[in-house]
């Protein structure tokens, strides 16, 4: 009678730590960033930020002076250069974004627009200062629509928000996108 005892505690306990471990986040969705959706031309708020998409244009190319040079991209997709207005909240930071397509596929920003003027990735957000900054991806056009501009900051993503930015109404694709300082 005590081995049966036994052997069903055992039995339980095996059955519990399964039910626990199939049903336990694994580790990557437990340090995640929360997603938090921003309807079109509102102004989303994370722990560290805040921002909000005030702009979206499409290229087939872009122009800009980097080191004296004039230099022009082309694209065999399409260029989207996201504008945005964000604010840091305590501390100075930056802040990454992706643009997350329509198939739910990310994308980083181009590294052929690097050092474009008020670029995203030159940009520090002060407390109370709001500072204007573009964002440029190089991806599909049919990733355009159905997309959403995602911000989290750079050194604190893991545990705070990432601001899901519903894009303004798409424009029509520009044959050239010239940034001028």
């Amino acid at each position: 009678m005590i081995r049966a005892g036994s052997i069903a505690l055992v039995l339980a306990g095996a059955a519990l730590l399964g039910a626990m471990m199939q049903t336990a986040p694994d580790y990557n969705s437990v340090v995640q960033p929360f997603p938090n959706a921003v309807a079109a031309g509102a102004t989303g708020e994370a722990r560290s930020f805040r921002a909000r998409f005030t702009g979206l244009r499409l290229a087939d190319r872009i122009a800009f002076r980097r080191y004296g040079r004039d230099l022009v991209r082309a694209s065999d997709g399409v260029f989207l250069i996201a504008e945005i207005e964000a604010e840091a909240i305590g501390i100075s930071q930056r802040l990454d974004a992706v643009w997350q397509g329509a198939s739910g596929r990310r994308y980083a920003l181009s590294r052929r627009a690097e050092d474009i003027p008020r670029g995203l990735e030159s940009r520090w957000f002060q407390p109370g200062l709001g500072n204007h900054a573009v964002a440029v991806f190089e991806l599909p056009e049919d990733e355009v629509a159905g997309g959403a501009l995602v911000l989290t900051g750079s050194f604190t993503a893991v545990f705070d928000s990432a601001l899901h930015l519903a894009p303004p109404a798409l424009p029509e694709r520009q044959p050239i996108i010239r940034f001028e300082p």
